[in-house]
C-alpha cells in the first residue's frame, strides 16, 4: 500500500490507487481499516464518485465471501495439511563441515601416537650423540692427524681417505 501524500496544508490526502490497495486488503467495512487510514479513506469517499464506486464493489464482494461456508479449520485438519505438506519436503540431508583445528590437530596426534616412542627414542639418542661429540676432547694419536690435515690442506677428502688418517681411526 502506497504511502499517503502530504499536502501543503499538512492533511493526509489518499489517491484511489491507495483506497483499492486499502480495499482490497481490509474490506469494505471502515471499523477494519487501520485507524490512521480512516481519516483520509473517508475524505476521499466525500470529495469523489469513484471511491464510492469502488466501496460498492467492495463491500459487494465482502457480502459473497461472507456467503461462502466457512471452512474447517479444527486441529485435526490443520495436522493433516501440516504433516502432507512436511511429507511433500525433500529430505534435508545433513551437512558435512570440517571439524574445528583443534579436533584435527588430535585425530594427527592419535594416529601418530604409536610412533612417538620410537621417535623420542631416537631424537634423544642423536641429540646425546651430538653433545658427547663437541663435548669430548680429541683423544689418541694427535701428531699423526695434526700431520694429515696440515699436509692435506683445503681438500677434505685427502685429509679423510689418506691412509694416515684411516690408521688413526682404529687405533
Amino acid at each position: 500500500m502506497r504511502e499517503p501524500k502530504q499536502d501543503a496544508d499538512r492533511e493526509t490526502a489518499m489517491g484511489m490507487a491507495t483506497f483499492r490497495s486499502l480495499l482490497e486488503q481490509y474490506g469494505a467495512a471502515p471499523d477494519r481499516w487501520p485507524a490512521e487510514w480512516r481519516g483520509p479513506a473517508q475524505a476521499l469517499l466525500a470529495s469523489t464518485r469513484e471511491a464510492h464506486a469502488a466501496l460498492r464493489q467492495a463491500a459487494a464482494l465482502d457480502g459473497l465471501l461472507d456467503m461462502a461456508p466457512r471452512p474447517d479449520t479444527g486441529a485435526d485438519r490443520v495436522a493433516r495439511v501440516v504433516a502432507g505438506a512436511l511429507a511433500d519436503l525433500p529430505a534435508r540431508q545433513p551437512v558435512r563441515r570440517p571439524p574445528p583445528f583443534a579436533q584435527r590437530l588430535r585425530r594427527w596426534v592419535d594416529t601418530l601416537a604409536p610412533v612417538w616412542p620410537r621417535t623420542a627414542g631416537l631424537a634423544a639418542c642423536t641429540a646425546a650423540g651430538i653433545l658427547v661429540g663437541t663435548v669430548t676432547p680429541a683423544t689418541g694419536p694427535a701428531p699423526a692427524v695434526t700431520a694429515v690435515t696440515a699436509t692435506a690442506g683445503n681438500d677434505l677428502a685427502g685429509a679423510l681417505f689418506t691412509p694416515s688418517a684411516l690408521e688413526s681411526l682404529f687405533q
